[in-house]
């Protein structure tokens, strides 16, 4: 029902939550920047860490809704070609 990994090692966590809703299955994304993550901007970025964050977290929020259809076609085409 849910699976996730690091990516970069420890820098981010990206997950699939599968939910059941009657004969069809929700799925959500997440992804969330982790502590090794949030050290490695700053340690990079410095002072402007937070704003680098702010800024890929908001890029990698606005890709989920394309990823997430991405898949549905694609489920969707293998359902309907068995």
């Amino acid at each position: 029902r849910r699976f996730a990994w690091a990516v970069g090692r420890r820098l981010v966590r990206l997950g699939f939550t599968m939910t059941p809703v009657g004969a069809a299955t929700t799925l959500t994304e997440s992804w969330e920047f982790l502590p090794d993550g949030v050290a490695m901007f700053e340690e990079k970025f410095g002072d402007g860490a937070s704003d680098q964050i702010a800024d890929r977290t908001q890029q990698a929020l606005d890709g989920i809704p394309k990823t997430l259809a991405a898949i549905k076609r694609i489920a969707e085409s293998i359902a309907a070609n068995g």
